[in-house]
């Protein structure tokens, strides 16, 4: 099973992709946040070019486990997301990947870091895909 991992920022949107077979996540792209109808056409392209039968998305919680503001955009955008696509969408508490990403990557824009690093979270976490 092909998964798409997404890391939400209203400027700026990582993208990541998983194959269940490999268990390994990677980086794939950034695209622009601010615009929503072109973000989801261009996830449209993405879910249909790889085939990909689930979407993970980070969930912004803050370190005393309590969703931060910007889940609430998050949980906005998932909703508009399913409303167009015909995939299963799961949240996931995304805390420390993007200081994780920044360790990985310094310097660099680590948005899709921050993705990959969400997706190989959940892969390492879930058996049932």
């Amino acid at each position: 099973m092909k998964l798409l991992g997404i890391d939400y920022g209203d400027a700026k949107v990582g993208i990541a992709i998983a194959d269940t077979e490999s268990g390994m996540a990677l980086p794939y792209e950034i695209l622009p946040g601010q615009d929503w109808n072109k973000l989801i056409e261009e996830l449209k392209k993405i879910i249909k070019s790889e085939r990909i039968e689930k979407i993970i998305i980070g969930l912004p919680i803050d370190t005393k486990g309590k969703e931060s503001i910007q889940a609430e955009r998050v949980r906005e955008f998932v909703k508009k997301l399913g409303e167009e696509v015909d995939v299963v969408i799961e949240v996931l508490d995304e805390r420390y990947s993007t200081q994780e990403a920044q360790k990985l990557s310094p310097g660099k824009n680590e948005d899709d870091i921050s993705a990959m690093l969400i997706l190989q979270n959940y892969l390492d976490k879930s058996k049932n895909f």
